[in-house]
């Protein structure tokens, strides 16, 4: 599902990865674990395209998800078949209550309302956020909000999903409720999920 090959990325004169090769088979969950500046996020960034596009800096070598090469595809196409869940949902929420924000991906790529409503209905369910689908977000959980993040991130049914250090802000709990969470996908949608943690 996912191949990196011969990639080398350097930003500030600095060398960041230098010859990663990786390949991650369809349906696994892959745990990258590295102390905090160790280049985690950068490869979550090379796999989604905002490397270097939006970050700067130099990549060299092939990236490509499901077949397709990055370079090969728009941005627009790529952002269907990989989803990025960030550390802090807070700062990439738009709206205001769960069931907006849930939508507003596909609002931008053109969904039409009833295959809205019919996905927005299969992401509730699968993440369990029927008792708060009509809640403000300010007013949510740490763990709350990061499954509602999970659940933006796969309404336009991705083939892979990255997630940067999904449990950094939440107790064992909590941590554990997301991390279940993605093992469900897994099993019960085969997508392929890379997740980065320094702990």
């Amino acid at each position: 599902m996912i191949r990196l090959e011969n990639i080398c990325f350097e930003y500030e004169n600095k060398l960041v990865h230098q010859d990663l090769n990786m390949q991650i088979a369809e349906g696994q969950l892959v745990l990258v674990v590295g102390p905090t500046g160790c280049g985690k996020t950068t490869l979550l960034g090379i796999i989604n395209g905002l490397v270097p596009h939006f970050t700067g800096g130099k990549l060299s070598g092939v990236v490509s998800v499901n077949g397709i090469k990055s370079h090969e595809s728009s941005g627009h196409d790529w952002s269907k078949l990989v989803a990025t869940v960030s550390q802090n949902p807070d700062d990439t929420f738009v709206a205001q209550t769960v069931e907006d924000e849930i939508v507003f991906g596909m609002e931008t790529h053109g969904f039409d309302a009833s295959a809205m409503r019919q996905r927005l209905e299969e992401v509730i369910d699968l993440l369990g956020l029927q008792p708060i689908r009509n809640r403000d977000l300010a007013s949510l959980s740490g763990g709350e909000k990061q499954r509602v993040a999970i659940a933006s991130a796969l309404t336009l049914e991705p083939k892979v999903l990255l997630l940067d250090e999904p449990t950094r802000a939440l107790d064992p709990v909590a941590a554990d409720e997301i991390l279940s969470a993605l093992h469900r996908l897994v099993q019960d949608l085969g997508i392929t999920i890379l997740i980065s943690e320094h702990r």
